[in-house]
């Protein structure tokens, strides 16, 4: 009798076969979500073209009616579904505006970090810098909201002021405070400085994401059951989606504005940096980009985006729901945003 022969189970590339609903590595783990996150984030989409957009939203299409096997064209779908997620909002099914894709952060923000950090700014090049960050997070914060609410114009012009004054006070008064302190220790010093743009722009950015979507604690987001449909729109998982996106934002602002500075306090005692001052600036951007290119998908990694919640979390509306089939529904799902 002959043994049975195993059929492969990914691609000749390593890729499982795409099915149109799993994502490429398991988004139950961090490392897979990990892995999901930097195909998101992947400024190489930033060059993705229209024409190549709605190729890829064909092809997916295709598939979906059950034109395109799966077994020969997996790696042309997961390169296609790549595309999708990097640029179209899950919500609106619209392109998102390309400065404010998170495929954009990474190379938008080395510059905004590098001007964060400038050792020894004056007080308007500190105001300047928190300015443009904050201008730049409330652009992503609403273009990545989940849009399942609307803002009038009038509440993202208060999101705005309030972000914007929040990073710049604390920047200037941290500053300020910092210089005043009588402390003989030089390395102390510098550490307390080296933690002002960072406390600033870590608080002033989690105001920012409450403040911007506030509507979604308030009104509540849509949840959704396992089939993808629209079951109504919950307070709960509003404000667990806020709070975790408010976590993420934090946790990608610790090491891109801590680590730069005291790994350039190394490099600067090397003599070739020494006798090539101008290779300091490019040094410090390669630097900035290398630890956003790696925290910036792990910050975001850290919940799904597509979260699940118990129902018995939930409102009462939610309790002793039943699917299709007449099962009880014990989870939803609902977009957290990014």
């Amino acid at each position: 009798m002959e043994a049975s022969v195993m059929k492969p189970k990914t691609t000749a590339s390593g890729l499982p076969f795409f099915d149109g609903v799993s994502k490429k590595f398991d988004d139950k783990t961090f490392w897979g979500r990990y892995q999901n996150f930097r195909d998101v984030t992947d400024p190489s989409t930033l060059f993705c073209t229209e024409q190549q957009l709605e190729q890829s939203k064909q092809l997916l299409d295709q598939f979906k009616k059950g034109l395109v096997d799966p077994k020969t064209h997996s790696d042309e779908l997961w390169t296609a579904k790549k595309n999708v997620d990097a640029i179209v909002h899950p919500d609106t099914g619209k392109s998102i505006f390309l400065p404010f894709r998170m495929s954009a952060f990474l190379p938008i923000n080395v510059i905004i970090c590098a001007g964060l950090i400038l050792p020894n700014a004056s007080m308007g090049t500190t105001i300047f810098w928190q300015w443009i960050n904050q201008s730049y997070n409330i652009a992503l914060n609403h273009a990545n909201r989940n849009a399942s609410n609307t803002m009038s114009n009038r509440q993202v012009l208060e999101a705005y002021g309030s972000a914007v004054g929040i990073s710049c006070s604390l920047a200037v008064g941290l500053g300020w405070g910092v210089d005043k302190l009588k402390i003989a220790s030089p390395a102390l010093l510098s550490g307390l400085k080296m933690m002002v743009p960072f406390t600033a722009v870590t608080s002033a950015g989690i105001a920012n994401v409450l403040i911007m979507r506030k509507n979604e604690m308030i009104d509540g987001i849509d949840v959704k059951d396992k089939d993808g449909n629209i079951v109504g729109k919950s307070q709960v998982a509003g404000k667990s989606a806020v709070m975790k996106v408010a976590v993420s934002r934090a946790a990608t602002s610790f090491p891109a504005l801590l680590l730069p500075n005291i790994l350039m306090k190394g490099f600067e005692r090397l003599s070739v940096v020494q006798k090539y001052p101008w290779t300091k600036l490019p040094l410090n951007l390669a630097i900035i980009g290398a630890i956003f290119n790696t925290s910036l998908p792990a910050a975001i990694a850290l919940f799904p985006q597509e979260s699940t919640i118990s129902a018995k979390d939930l409102e009462p509306q939610f309790q002793n729901l039943k699917d299709k089939n007449g099962n009880p529904i014990t989870e939803f799902i609902y977009n957290k945003g990014l």
